[in-house]
C-alpha cells in the first residue's frame, strides 16, 4: 500500500535521529533520509546531536542547508532522569510536529519507501510498527550478523502474530504521536541503555497494538561492527535489553545458548541421541533462515544462513559470560 493510500495521505511525519561522534557514517544516513519518496511538505527530519566532540556537527550543518525539512538540533542540557540517546530523543519528540514519529540510527542507510510502506501498519488502535534491519555487505562477519538479525526478526515475526510483544529495534521503528506522549514518553518511562526496547514495551503494555512491517521495502542497512572486540562491547549493551525483556525473549536465549551441552546432559538421563537432536537442531535453525532469506529476499546471505547455526552455538555462551563479566557498559565513549 502506498503513502497516499486514503487513510495516509494526509499524515505528517517526523524523522528523529540521535547522533553522537557519527562523522564516518552521519552523510550517508542523511542521504538515504533525502532520497525518501513522500510529500516534502508531510515530513521532518530532526537530528539531534549528542553533544559530539567530532565533525558531526559540520557535516550536518553542510548537508542541510539548502534543505529545509531537515533540522538540526544541539542535545547539550538533560532532562531529569535521562542521558544518553534517550535523553536525545525525549527531547526531539517535542520539537516534532508529525502524527509519527519514526526512528532510525545515524549509522544506518534506509530504503526510499521506507516511511510509505511502514506507515500503513498503523491501524485505528496501533501505537508502534517495528521494521527490519540487516548489516552491509562487506565481510563475512557483516554477513553472519545479518543473518542473525533477519533470524531473531523472522522469529519477533511470528510472535507478533500471537500478539506476545518480544522487541523493538531503535534503528527501524515508528510511534505514533499519540501513543508516545499517552505512554508519558521516555520522561515517563525513564533512563535505559535499551532506550527502544523500553518504549516498545510501554507501549506494547498499554492500551495501544503493535505491528510488524516483515518486508523487504522496509529494510534498512546498517553499517556492522568490524572486529570481535567491538562485538563484545555491542553485545553487553544488547544483553541488558535482552535480560529486561518478556520471559519468552529471556528463555529463547538461554535455550540457544545452551542447548548443545543441555542435549548431551539430558541423554544421561533419558533415551535421547544427543548427536540426532543436535543435527536436527541445526537443520531447524537452517530452514528458517533460508526462509527468512527467501521471504525477505536477500539472497547473498545464503551462505551465512548454511554456517549461521554454528555462529549461533558459539556466540551465545560468549554473550553469556561477557554479561555476567564484572565492568561497564561502555557506548558512544560513555561509561554505564
Amino acid at each position: 500500500m502506498a503513502f497516499d493510500s486514503i487513510e495516509n495521505r494526509h499524515a505528517r511525519i517526523s524523522i528523529l535521529v540521535a547522533a553522537r561522534n557519527e562523522e564516518q557514517n552521519i552523510e550517508r544516513c542523511l542521504q538515504s533520509l533525502n532520497a525518501l519518496r513522500f510529500p516534502e511538505g508531510e515530513i521532518e527530519i530532526l537530528i539531534g546531536d549528542d553533544n559530539s566532540d567530532d565533525h558531526t556537527a559540520l557535516l550536518v550543518h553542510q548537508f542541510c542547508i539548502d534543505k529545509p525539512q531537515f533540522k538540526y538540533h544541539k542535545i547539550t542540557s538533560q532532562l531529569a532522569g535521562l542521558k544518553g540517546k534517550a535523553n536525545v530523543l525525549a527531547q526531539l519528540a517535542h520539537f516534532a510536529t508529525g502524527d509519527y514519529f519514526f526512528y532510525c540510527d545515524a549509522d544506518i542507510a534506509v530504503k526510499p519507501g521506507w516511511v510509505a510502506e511502514m506507515l500503513p501498519h498503523f491501524k485505528p488502535n496501533t501505537g508502534v510498527v517495528v521494521g527490519l534491519t540487516r548489516m552491509k555487505k562487506s565481510h563475512f562477519l557483516a554477513d553472519l550478523l545479518s543473518m542473525e538479525w533477519l533470524f531473531a526478526l523472522t522469529v519477533t515475526r511470528f510472535f507478533s502474530l500471537l500478539k506476545i510483544p518480544i522487541t523493538g529495534m531503535g534503528n527501524n521503528m515508528a510511534v505514533s504521536r499519540e501513543a508516545y506522549f499517552a505512554i508519558g514518553g521516555y520522561e515517563k518511562i525513564g533512563f535505559s541503555i535499551v532506550e527502544d526496547y523500553a518504549l516498545f514495551i510501554a507501549i506494547a503494555d498499554s492500551r495501544f497494538d503493535f505491528q510488524m512491517a516483515y518486508k523487504e521495502e522496509v529494510l534498512s542497512i546498517s553499517e556492522p561492527v568490524n572486529t570481535f572486540s567491538e562485538l563484545l562491547k555491542q553485545r553487553r549493551r544488547w544483553m541488558q535489553g535482552v535480560m529486561q525483556s518478556f520471559w519468552v525473549t529471556k528463555l529463547s536465549l538461554f535455550v540457544s545458548s545452551l542447548i548443545v551441552p543441555l542435549l548431551f546432559l539430558v541423554s544421561l538421563w533419558l533415551p535421547i541421541d544427543p548427536i540426532t537432536s543436535v543435527i536436527q537442531y541445526y537443520l531447524l535453525i537452517t530452514v528458517i533462515s533460508l526462509i527468512a532469506i527467501i521471504m525477505l529476499k536477500q539472497p547473498d546471505l545464503w551462505k551465512a544462513a548454511l554456517l549461521f547455526w554454528f555462529y549461533m552455538v558459539s556466540i551465545g555462551p560468549i554473550m553469556l559470560v561477557n554479561y555476567y563479566s564484572p565492568g561497564k557498559t561502555v557506548w558512544k565513549g560513555r561509561e554505564y
